[in-house]
């Protein structure tokens, strides 16, 4: 069971989490590689290989970052995401589960490794930025880590670890997580594969009917 301290600042991830867009964000990687003469990836290996820094996953595939600097691939990869994303959805139960958790008291944050900028973009475009108190992203466009976010939000709140759960989709999450010593709540449909996720000890859900489930005993 989840602990109502824990549960009462939620620190949302966005890409995987909120947004439906794992596939979008897979043909965006492919169409990097691809146009730098590299291999596509399936799905599923992408799924397995997902991590952060993003520029390991170029590496992994062969791409010489030396010859196409990561600057230049993430740069044209936001492009290419920002033109997919208009089509995208939110998942089917976001809305639901946000309305939930803020009737409920929740204080709800998204924390994104996106550039702040475009994420408030993606945040308007999809409606729901009324929900959250604070949307943080990152500095820049090169997806490195939010950790370093993380603890700047959670000391501009003033919580510590044991007063917010962090809600993601991705190994980096549950490293978000740790950082913070926070609790964290993974879902298993979008970055990486419930398998993977698994591997961190944490909670693993399918979709967010099991987390709203969770209020009425908390």
């Amino acid at each position: 069971m989840v602990s109502s301290h824990i549960m009462k600042i939620i620190f949302w991830d966005w890409n995987g989490t909120l947004v439906n867009d794992a596939p979008a964000l897979w043909q965006s990687f492919n169409d990097m590689v691809q146009g730098r003469g590299g291999s596509p990836v399936s799905f599923e290996r992408y799924r397995e290989m997902y991590r952060h820094p993003i520029r390991d996953m170029y590496e992994e595939v062969g791409i010489d970052l030396v010859q196409h600097p990561f600057e230049a691939i993430a740069a044209e990869w936001h492009d290419r995401y920002d033109f997919l994303s208009r089509s995208l959805e939110l998942h089917h139960d976001v809305v639901d589960t946000l309305i939930a958790l803020q009737r409920d008291g929740r204080r709800q944050m998204v924390l994104s490794a996106l550039p702040h900028d475009f994420l408030l973009t993606q945040v308007e475009r999809f409606g729901i930025g009324q929900y959250f108190e604070h949307v943080r992203g990152i500095p820049d466009q090169l997806a490195h880590s939010k950790v370093g976010p993380a603890r700047v939000l959670a000391s501009d709140l003033g919580a510590s670890g044991e007063n917010i759960t962090v809600i993601g989709d991705s190994s980096h999450d549950a490293e978000v997580a740790r950082e913070l010593n926070a609790e964290c709540l993974l879902i298993a449909r979008g970055a990486e594969s419930r398998t993977k996720l698994e591997r961190h000890g944490y909670r693993v859900f399918e979709d967010f009917s099991e987390i709203a489930a969770l209020l009425p005993t908390i």
